[in-house]
């Protein structure tokens, strides 16, 4: 089971490349910052 769970978090990081997190960080912040 838990060799299942890290292979998939391996598999989202290597599907998730660094600029696609920062677009995703820029997106909430931006969101949040909206929100108040």
């Amino acid at each position: 089971m838990q060799d299942s769970k890290e292979t998939s978090e391996e598999t989202v990081n290597w599907q998730t490349p660094e600029y696609v997190v920062v677009e995703t960080a820029l997106e909430v912040t931006a969101y949040a910052l909206t929100d108040r």
